[in-house]
């Protein structure tokens, strides 16, 4: 018996919540009276079970007593830890689902709530356990989780671009999967295990053939291809503008908060845990994409005039520089690993909030103009002088997206995300960075200045229903907390990465 790996089921309760709410909703609706309306029932259900996979991340930061957990008797061999590090992405993680459900349940693609809240749940599910992950296939298995029923949500649309949306998706995730398990192959391959703290320690001798590290070098670059195109870094981003634009606002903002933190996590976890040793050689291919991505995202953002457009080429832009301090890992600094995942991560919630702030606004628009989802720039014009509030939301969050006061913590964030590749003295890669921050002035400025213009036309009525002012006061006070005392995300992250 003392090589059955054990399990605490405390450490794993985050993610037991979403799929036990899935589970009890399927139950729900198969035995409900034929013609039951149970729509807010779903709603409350897959509410409290995202409360209680918060709770329990709670409970597990309270008791300050990380658990080691599916651990074979070799302390190298976890596959699943409950650390600082996974409570702080599994606390983003349900911030981010609980935002996204309330923007969801008044729109058309929740409609019909069991396919849509079970395949929400089961995303969200596989998001939480990636947070734990430390092993490549736990990893795979927990990142596919997380991302294969987004697929299914953007289905969910039902119409011509919605389905032309999910087959690109579908081609994005069996690209991307095939992509990673070559990685993992060559990564099992040249060092024997699955395991991160495995690999690390196996790479870390200094008896290790070249040509074995050359295997390794060659693994690792695929794996962060196949995660690349997950977080929709350059030249894996193709998917990107089309999906947000052929899916549902509310389905968008998921891809752009739950599904991002996903790959930004599995992207921090195999790179400062699993390959640190390997920094020195992947980390000129990982300032290049991150400078490519933030690059090509900006540019290209700064000719959209559709607004779900524009954000999709701003998530783009926003993936390089969540990906920037990750090609420092390799420093000579013993806490350049510590540093790059803290810069990383602190970016990835700076982002987060603004972005689901700006997407509340839009989704609201969108279910009250003409041109529905596609609807220009231009329907901004006035709005925080025809309807305040909602301007004031969105003006505040696209100054944290440019990193413009009193959006501090957008400013806060880059120059986080700038500090490790400074200390790595990677200067070309900091310089072009820093370049690239007066490309998003331009484009969120441009948005911004719309706002107090004078409006066109009789201003139209607003009803925002009670879930959405919920969300977009969530996504609005996260956003002023952080930009109040920045100093929360920028060292979110504890100072042992395990």
């Amino acid at each position: 018996m003392n090589s059955v790996q054990a399990i605490d089921f405390s450490a794993v309760a985050p993610a037991a919540g979403p799929a036990l709410a899935l589970i009890v909703i399927l139950l729900v609706d198969a035995f409900a009276p034929r013609g039951a309306k149970l729509s807010r029932v779903h709603d409350l259900i897959a509410l409290l079970g995202l409360v209680g996979a918060g709770g329990a991340v709670a409970w597990l930061v309270r008791t300050d007593d990380p658990a080691a957990t599916l651990c074979s008797p070799d302390p190298l061999g976890c596959s699943y830890i409950s650390s600082g590090l996974t409570w702080t992405l599994q606390g983003l993680v349900v911030g981010a689902a609980v935002v996204c459900l309330m923007l969801a349940v008044d729109s058309d693609v929740a409609a019909d709530r069991t396919p849509h809240h079970v395949l929400f749940l089961t995303a969200t599910a596989g998001a939480l356990t990636l947070a734990g992950a430390r092993d490549l296939a736990t990893l795979v298995v927990a990142l596919e989780t997380a991302s294969l029923p987004v697929i299914g949500l953007v289905a969910l649309r039902r119409d011509a671009r919605g389905a032309q949306a999910g087959v690109t998706l579908l081609f994005t995730a069996v690209a991307s999967l095939g992509i990673m398990l070559s990685g993992v192959a060559l990564l099992l391959l040249s060092t024997g295990s699955l395991h991160l703290n495995r690999i690390a320690f196996v790479l870390s001798s200094p008896e290790l053939d070249h040509s074995v590290r050359a295997v390794a070098v060659l693994g690792t670059l695929l794996v962060v291809a196949g995660i690349g195109f997950k977080v929709s870094v350059v030249p894996f981003h193709w998917w990107t503008p089309d999906t947000y634009a052929g899916t549902s606002l509310p389905v968008a903002a998921f891809l752009g908060a739950v599904s991002k933190i996903a790959g930004v996590s599995a992207m921090v976890i195999f790179l400062t845990i699993g390959l640190p040793v390997l920094g020195d050689s992947s980390a000129p291919v990982l300032g290049a994409l991150a400078v490519l991505t933030i690059t090509v995202g900006n540019l290209v953002a700064l000719r959209q005039r559709i607004a779900v457009r524009l954000l999709a080429w701003s998530t783009v832009a926003q993936a390089g520089w969540v990906l920037l301090p990750l090609a420092a890992v390799g420093a000579s600094k013993p806490s350049a690993a510590r540093d790059a995942a803290a810069a990383s991560i602190g970016y990835l919630v700076a982002y987060v909030v603004a972005g689901l702030a700006a997407f509340g606004v839009v989704i609201v628009l969108a279910r009250r103009h003409p041109d529905g989802e596609q609807h220009s720039l231009q329907a901004y014009r006035g709005l925080a002088r025809t309807h305040p509030a909602a301007g004031i939301v969105l003006g505040f969050a696209l100054l944290c997206l440019a990193g413009l006061p009193p959006g501090v913590i957008g400013l806060v964030a880059k120059v986080v995300a700038l500090q490790p590749v400074v200390d790595a003295g990677m200067w070309p890669v900091a310089v072009l960075a820093a370049l690239n921050v007066a490309l998003g002035l331009i484009y969120y400025l441009r948005w911004a200045a719309l706002l107090v213009q004078q409006p066109e036309g009789e201003p139209r009525s607003w009803k925002v229903t009670p879930a959405e002012v919920l969300a977009l006061g969530a996504a609005c006070l996260a956003c002023v907390v952080l930009s109040a005392a920045p100093e929360l995300a920028a060292g979110i992250v504890p100072d042992m990465i395990r």
